[in-house]
């Protein structure tokens, strides 16, 4: 199994939606491997959680316990950005840009 880095969202509205027992048993399934899980903060795609990310690359939206595992052995999930092209910071009033 190849080694991966899962991200479990634990913001308000996932956790809502159970990432909390995703979380846990994606640590059991992947306990004896190189693969790490951890929880992380909100993956900014509230509406569709509870939410995963692999690998910083994908994100697996509405995510159950039953079905999670698979779906990311089977690489379903959809490419991932931190912000949708709505969503990009707007650095041109960064005070840094006053310096």
């Amino acid at each position: 199994m190849e080694a991966k880095k899962i991200e479990v969202c634990c913001g308000g509205t996932c956790l809502g939606r159970k990432s909390d027992e995703i979380f846990d048993y994606l640590q059991e399934e992947y306990k004896n491997t190189d693969t790490a899980v951890h929880m992380c903060s909100c993956l900014g795609r509230c509406k569709k959680g509870s939410n995963i990310l692999v690998n910083d690359e994908k994100v697996y939206h509405y995510s159950k316990v039953r079905t999670i595992k698979e779906r990311i052995e089977n690489d379903e999930g959809i490419e991932y950005n931190r912000y949708d092209d709505e969503d990009k910071l707007d650095l041109s009033s960064d005070f840094l840009g006053d310096l």
